[in-house]
């Protein structure tokens, strides 16, 4: 009985729809180029009763509400004399249909398309207009001004073993400005494939190997662009892939490359080869007119930029490998391991400006996917972040260089982590014009053998923690006015933090392990040098250069160092920090043994854990103002209590005093309009009392929350610390802001 209803189901469903309903397969089996004798009928017969692929094309487009199929006979081989040569324009594809002329072992030595297409001096080799759901594949496309346009809102079109600018046979197609064009709104698009045999190969084209203008979520997997079907041999495209905008409409959720089973060669899965362009591999900026920076988000993963198909060699990108101008939204690379890009070649890898959720990560410049080495670019990563409201993160990359600059970052705003730089000339550049700060953070980053600095900032308000900078061939870290710009500080960074996490680890620097040049500067630098520890470096472990520099601050005095105490002299309210050393060297600091706050006389005292007598200790002192000096050494004499014993001292001890920890929980930062500011702060201990101050003044009790009104335009600075059972945060909590003029 359901056989007998199902049937009778089916013949109802026949007797509604017309008879054109029904999909129909065309098996081309000519390359001649003549018309269908009778468009409409079904039958795909020319004159000379040949089935073309213009027959076959009017003959689906003559059909409704299915996808034809147009397949190729066993005539077609993949050699150079299955091209079809085009008298004239082929009628716009304007009904769903698959065009499969299969997979071939090709007369150029590679597998690829069956069957070729010669549209010298026509505007285009095939047109999707106003359909979806087209798909294409297996035709060597060549001659034409477009290979492949999809136009009026064609969507879900499909692109698979087509080779766009290259014959059957190997040679370069001429004529081609554009491989494959998405027009606005022609969205999901699927250009290549993660299984073998369906990428597409773009060369050979003057502007756009693949141009996606205003079309959104497209997927581009598993292709060659600017190398041949070999993956080797070089034939550029002006730029590989270009995804934009237009005035009206956005290019969102577009996606290069996938999350690989990586990082390994070959590139095959989702990998894309996107290199050998004249301009750039990737570029989301556009032209200009009528194109607009990508409004994304666009992800760009799991690629090869500048290297061939094996991963072994470097077929350069001409000035960028992924150039995207100010696009939105845009991430380089990803969390995983399979999601990391491999740079190659001269120029600069990843340039940026001023859009905003950028975000690059895990990627690879300079090695190859094996590890071997591979000519890097002569910039990593470019950042600009003038127009910028949120951060820009740069996380986990692996940077080989031969010299030239890492990662370079102009105004700021930039998170700088984990990442891997060698071989440059400067690992990691920070600059800014006069009146833009810098403000970024670079943390736990490992940066080695740079010919000059590990580290160059040239802009102001930097946090710098908890790197690893080896052997520098100058300073490890470079703080100097910025370039080109006269009476211009570099001030309010800080270098290393307040914790052993945040420590900076300087070692087997050409010259000082931190050096700050005021030089030329206006008025007084200060910049502050916190925790930090390293050896072996060549010059001071901090040297300032310029009577200006940190407002010239000198270092603190020693009355007394023993085995568990130092005190002295410094300038009232400043934060004197002590360390101990292991070795006399000027350029070297062990450990950080503790800190305290000088009181309004300029007397500091502080207690620590017993070292050795004889131990080399060294202090700086960092100014109300935030400037630090440089290093007061003296030598640890016996306490008092231990005769001359060399140990860690002996007998019974007191256990101190916790230290409270004071932390500002609520309250203004950056710049503000109101002339009143109110803080909210917290202690590590129960119980504490709380001392306030603002700018120069003295520390006052106060209680949470603090507010001060009727305050100046300009900069100011708040600092709390808490009081518990007479003992007082050495390190007070700071905040810094700044009320509009």
């Amino acid at each position: 009985m359901k056989v007998i209803v199902s049937l009778l189901i089916a013949a109802c469903c026949l007797l509604v729809l017309p008879s054109a309903a029904v999909a129909v397969q065309y098996t081309v089996d000519s390359t001649l180029d003549e018309p269908d004798a009778n468009p409409g009928t079904g039958g795909c017969l020319t004159a000379g009763s040949k089935c073309t692929l213009r027959a076959a094309i009017q003959e689906s487009n003559a059909s409704a509400l299915v996808v034809d199929e147009i397949q190729f006979d066993g005539t077609f081989n993949g050699q150079l004399v299955d091209t079809i040569t085009l008298g004239s324009l082929l009628p716009p594809i304007s009904n769903p249909v698959g065009i499969n002329a299969g997979l071939c072992s090709t007369q150029a030595g590679q597998s690829g398309p069956c069957a070729g297409v010669e549209a010298s001096a026509l505007s285009y080799g095939l047109s999707v207009e106003n359909t979806d759901t087209v798909e294409i594949s297996g035709l060597a496309i060549t001659g034409a001004t477009t290979g492949i346009r999809v136009v009026n809102s064609s969507k879900s079109f499909v692109a698979r073993n087509n080779w766009l600018g290259e014959k059957l046979d190997g040679a370069n197609g001429s004529g081609a400005n554009t491989g494959i064009w998405l027009d606005p709104e022609s969205d999901n698009a699927t250009i290549g494939g993660t299984a073998a045999g369906q990428g597409n190969v773009f060369v050979n084209n003057e502007f756009e190997g693949l141009d996606i203008e205003g079309a959104s979520n497209a997927d581009v997997l598993g292709n060659y662009f600017g190398v041949k079907a070999d993956g080797a041999t070089k034939a550029a495209n002006g730029k590989n892939i270009e995804i934009t905008d237009t005035a009206a409409i956005a290019a969102t959720g577009n996606e290069v490359g996938d999350t690989t089973t990586g990082p390994a060669a070959p590139c095959d899965g989702p990998c894309n080869v996107i290199s050998g362009a004249s301009f750039a591999g990737v570029d989301l900026f556009g032209n200009g007119g009528n194109e607009k920076p990508a409004t994304g988000p666009t992800e760009i993963h799991g690629n090869y930029l500048g290297l061939g198909a094996s991963g072994t060699t470097v077929v350069a990108n001409g000035e960028y490998g992924v150039f995207t101008g100010k696009a939105a939204e845009v991430t380089v690379g990803g969390p995983a391991n399979g999601d990391a890009n491999f740079f190659a070649g001269l120029g600069t890898g990843i340039f940026y400006s001023s859009g905003e959720g950028f975000e690059v990560e895990n990627n690879v410049f300079g090695s190859s996917p094996t590890g071997g080495d591979l000519t890097p670019p002569n910039q990593a990563i470019f950042i600009s972040t003038l127009e910028n409201s949120n951060p820009v993160v740069v996380y986990g990359n692996i940077i080989k260089m031969e010299g030239g600059t890492g990662i370079e970052v102009r105004f700021g705003g930039t998170e700088i982590r984990s990442s891997f730089i060698e071989g440059a000339e400067l690992g990691i550049w920070t600059k800014a014009a006069p009146g833009a700060a810098g403000a970024n953070l670079i943390e736990e980053n490992l940066i080695g053998e740079s010919t000059l600095n590990g580290l160059r900032i040239e802009d102001s308000a930097n946090l710098v923690f908890g790197n690893s900078i080896y052997k520098s061939g100058a300073a490890g870290i470079r703080i100097q006015n910025p370039t080109g710009f006269e009476l211009v500080n570099a001030t309010e960074n800080q270098i290393g933090g307040n914790s052993a996490n945040r420590e900076n680890n300087i070692n087997e620097s050409g010259g000082d392990a931190v050096e700050i040049n005021n030089s030329g500067g206006e008025g007084a630098s200060q910049n502050e040098v916190a925790r930090n520890r390293g050896a072996k470096n060549g010059g001071l472990f901090v040297d300032l250069i310029g009577t200006l520099t940190n407002g010239g601050i000198l270092p603190p005095a020693f009355s007394s160092s023993m085995q568990s105490s130092a005190g002295g002299s410094a300038e009232p309210g400043a934060t004197v920090r002590v360390f101990r050393k292991k070795a006399a060297e000027a350029g070297e600091l062990e450990s950080f043994l503790g800190e305290a706050v000088a009181d309004g006389g300029g007397n500091w005292k502080l207690a620590y854990a017993s070292i050795p007598t004889g131990t080399v200790v060294a202090a700086t002192q960092t100014s109300e103002a935030g400037g630090t000096s440089e290093l007061a050494i003296a030598t640890a004499t016996a306490d008092p209590s231990s005769g001359t014993g060399g140990g860690s001292g002996g007998g019974a001890t007191t256990e101190p005093p916790p230290v409270p920890q004071t932390k500002i929980t609520k309250g203004p930062k950056g710049t503000i309009e109101a002339t009143t500011a109110k803080f909210k702060f917290s202690s590590s201990e129960k119980g504490s009392t709380f001392e306030c101050k603002l700018d120069k003044k003295k520390f006052k009790p106060c209680k949470s929350p603090k507010t001060y009104k009727k305050l100046k335009p300009g900069k100011h600075v708040f600092k709390v610390r808490a009081v518990k059972g007479g003992v007082a945060d050495p390190t007070p909590a700071k905040r810094k802001f700044k009320i509009a003029e």
